[in-house]
């Protein structure tokens, strides 16, 4: 089945929407991220050390450690995090998973894959990890 990106994806744009967005610019721990999103720590914690290994994140060490964003919020796409999480070529893959998938030798939706990726990847591209943030304190104010 196809799935836009993995579970490991999905929890860390979860836990990273969860940031306050009063402090912005403040560090973060993954314990308190993760209990504000709802989501287990120990299968966030290695996707964060991935965001910091990858320059998305910063990681502090030590007491009193942990993340702070690397960027401004507005300057991190979605696009980006899921590059680092489930790897570049996330969106080459068949969308019926059949592992011989081509151009040469499509499979039955192929071509509808091809038209919507790159729009898909435009879109992902401009939404930001800001616009997730502000997304997830509107829904609380409803």
């Amino acid at each position: 089945m196809f799935q836009l990106y993995s579970r490991g994806c999905e929890h860390i744009l979860s836990a990273l929407s969860s940031v306050d967005r009063k402090k912005l610019d403040q560090r973060f721990t993954a314990k308190e991220i993760c209990k504000r999103a709802g989501i287990p720590e120990s299968f966030t914690r290695k996707n964060l050390q991935a965001l910091a290994r990858s320059g998305v994140l910063k990681a502090a060490t030590g007491p009193g450690g942990g993340y702070h964003l690397a960027h401004q919020p507005q300057k991190i796409s979605v696009l980006k995090i899921i590059n680092v999480i489930d790897g570049e070529d996330a969106f080459d893959q068949c969308v019926m998973g059949l592992p011989a998938c081509r151009d040469n030798s499509p499979c039955p939706l192929h071509q509808v894959w091809m038209a919507t990726k790159k729009p898909l990847l435009q879109q992902l591209e401009t939404v930001t990890l800001y616009d997730l943030i502000n997304q997830k304190r509107r829904r609380k104010e409803n």
